[in-house]
């Protein structure tokens, strides 16, 4: 894969960067204190963010890796924004600054259908946040903090454990009301909410035989849906990066 999405990383990250006294010199971004380095590495598939520290004379020592992203061909400019995001939240953890709220979680909007009737991520988000209504909250701090839907992120830290706890603890009916929703939501969706639907099983499933189990069985009748499941299952066992976001608590 080219490097032709590294601008747009750049981009959504260099505003912080400049408000922060970095400035660009050749590839890197230096302060009197840190140098900052993006790149990406095609043997991994991976933007990776590295950051160096200066020491009393200023000069900097040996870069180190602080956060990686999985970026392959399948994505695009939209999704290289998230990973100028992520890095920049990296960074500020970095250095001890604390996030300014992006707006006020009052004034965050939920995520709505699309009219065309195709689902997208927003649409699919807006599912499940119908279905898990506590989430709603949670959806607006998230967006009045990163101030764009880092959605891999957000389906990780709140809806991957509600996923495992329906298809654990949920009865007959709830578990084909749930999937009904997924299913129509799989038919329904563009390919990147097909992508997320499939993830979000292997996640909640991951070393979980029953969980596994039990969406076979629900997947049964739906053979094109139950083979990508299956068929993206050792896949995702391989994918670090994706199981460390979508699976909290290893």
């Amino acid at each position: 894969m080219d490097n032709r999405y590294l601008n747009d990383v750049l981009e959504e990250m260099e505003p912080f960067l400049e408000e922060n006294g970095f400035k660009k010199i050749g590839d890197e971004y230096k302060n009197d204190k840190k140098s900052v380095s993006v790149k990406y590495d095609d043997a991994r598939q991976m933007y990776v963010l590295n950051v160096a520290d200066a020491d009393e004379e200023g000069n900097f020592g040996e870069y180190r890796e602080i956060s990686a992203w999985l970026f392959d061909d399948t994505q695009n400019a939209k999704d290289a924004v998230s990973v100028g995001i992520d890095f920049t939240d990296t960074l500020r953890k970095e250095l001890g600054i604390k996030h300014k709220r992006a707006s006020a979680v009052q004034d965050v909007e939920l995520p709505s259908a699309s009219k065309s009737g195709n689902i997208t991520v927003a649409g699919f988000t807006k599912k499940m946040l119908d279905i898990f209504p506590p989430l709603k909250a949670e959806y607006k701090n998230h967006i009045s903090v990163y101030g764009n839907f880092l959605y891999l992120n957000f389906y990780g830290e709140f809806l991957v454990g509600n996923f495992k706890k329906v298809f654990l603890t949920g009865t007959s009916k709830q578990i084909k009301k749930f999937v009904d929703v997924l299913r129509e939501s799989y038919i329904k969706g563009d390919k990147e909410t097909v992508n997320l639907i499939v993830a979000l099983l292997c996640a909640a499933s991951y070393k979980e035989p029953d969980v596994s189990g039990r969406i076979k069985e629900a997947l049964y009748e739906d053979k094109h849906f139950l083979t990508s499941y299956e068929n993206f299952m050792p896949v995702f066992e391989k994918n670090s990066k994706l199981r460390n976001i979508l699976i909290k608590n290893q």
